[in-house]
């Protein structure tokens, strides 16, 4: 009976032999097993909640980035507009003769299909308004008769009603007929805009010039 009771205590497993375990059998122990999985899981996690955050942050900053350049004026636009910047816009539109006065007022010379006149542009500054007309363009005083006169400005009102860009003025002192149209730049300007302005302007001139000359001459009372 006491071989047999020594026998099973034998069969007892021995963790620890008298003290301290050795490190081999720390490392098999299954609390320190438990605890190194947990720990190693737990930094999983961590690292991939950080993971989560930083991507929640850069696409955060792609958005805002993205929204910054949404709102950033295009390369060929001038928020505050200057005489050299329209001069530059109308050459590069193809007004090569374009030429800047001292006054400020650009003026290029037009030759049309029908006839030829001169694109003259002034920019107000203070108020910031860009002008542009088509002068040199017709007199009143090519009216033969006063009948031929108010069809004249009979064609004048019916184009002005048509017309989406761009109004016929009359100047009362010098009997000058116009075409002309105002830009305002309080938000700046582009040059497509400005070109597309200078270009549909002198061809509605070029276009109308015809029936504005045969009512001056009387034709059609």
């Amino acid at each position: 009976m006491v071989g047999a009771h020594r026998l099973r205590a034998c069969k007892r497993p021995v963790l620890f032999h008298g003290g301290a375990p050795s490190a081999r059998e720390a490392d098999y122990h299954p609390h320190v097993l438990a605890l190194v999985l947990l720990l190693g899981c737990a930094r999983t996690k961590l690292l991939h909640l950080e993971n989560q955050v930083l991507e929640q942050e850069n696409t955060k900053l792609r958005q805002s980035l993205e929204g910054c350049e949404a709102q950033a004026p295009p390369p060929d636009f001038a928020v505050n507009v200057t005489p050299e910047i329209v001069a530059d816009y109308l050459r590069r539109s193809g007004f090569s003769d374009a030429k800047l006065q001292p006054t400020g007022v650009l003026s290029a010379p037009v030759q049309g299909t029908n006839t030829d006149f001169t694109l003259t542009i002034q920019l107000f500054e203070r108020e910031k308004v860009l002008f542009v007309a088509a002068t040199d363009y017709l007199q009143l005083e090519e009216a033969t008769s006063s009948k031929a006169m108010v069809l004249l400005l009979t064609q004048l009102a019916a184009a002005n009603y048509e017309l989406l860009l761009g109004k016929f003025q009359l100047n009362p002192k010098n009997g000058e007929i116009t075409l002309s149209v105002e830009l305002n730049l309080d938000d700046g300007l582009g040059f497509r805009t400005f070109h597309s302005v200078v270009h549909h302007l002198t061809k509605t001139a070029d276009e109308r010039y015809p029936s504005l000359l045969r009512a001056a001459q009387g034709q059609g009372i």
